[in-house]
């Protein structure tokens, strides 16, 4: 069912759930795994600088570290992980990327609420709302994390 897997990781304890999950899913469907990072750009807009973007610095050697953090911890399972790092706005790229491909988007939820989350959007909602195949959406805490386990069982 769900062979190939989008794993969209930012370093937080909730990708690293979702990364978790998703080799459950792995496992049980004989699938296999990419991991995404995904480097925001920052605009700068100051005389001699409009329309270009700056890398923050160090951005690529965190990405590299945050997936093999994560390779490491899934990895002994035996599935099957690619990953890369983009650049750009996350939103758009996990959109983007999903549709090379995937059946499904397994990523975490940091749950932005109130006027943050009206002003802002959150990029799990943009990807859930916009995505070309389904997504899961994982949240750290006991009662969230029992609905995961009985979702990844039922599969």
């Amino acid at each position: 069912m769900f062979k190939n897997i989008l794993v969209p990781v930012d370093g937080s304890d909730q990708s690293l759930q979702s990364a978790k999950v998703a080799a459950d899913l792995a496992i049980k469907n004989n699938g296999k795994i990419h991991l995404l990072y995904v480097i925001r750009l920052y605009a700068f807009e100051y005389k001699g600088m409009e329309g270009k973007t700056e890398i923050p610095g160090g951005a690529i050697e965190i990405g590299q570290s945050i997936m093999e953090k994560i390779r490491r911890i899934i990895e002994n399972d035996g599935i099957e992980i690619t990953s890369e790092i983009v650049y750009g706005n996350p939103a758009e790229v996990i959109i983007k990327t999903s549709r090379d491909s995937f059946d499904l988007i397994v990523m975490g939820s940091r749950g932005l609420g109130g006027l943050k989350g009206v002003l802002l959007g959150s990029v799990s909602n943009q990807v859930s709302h916009y995505a070309s195949c389904p997504v899961l959406l994982t949240r750290l805490g006991k009662e969230e994390n029992k609905i995961i386990n009985e979702i990844v069982s039922a599969v």
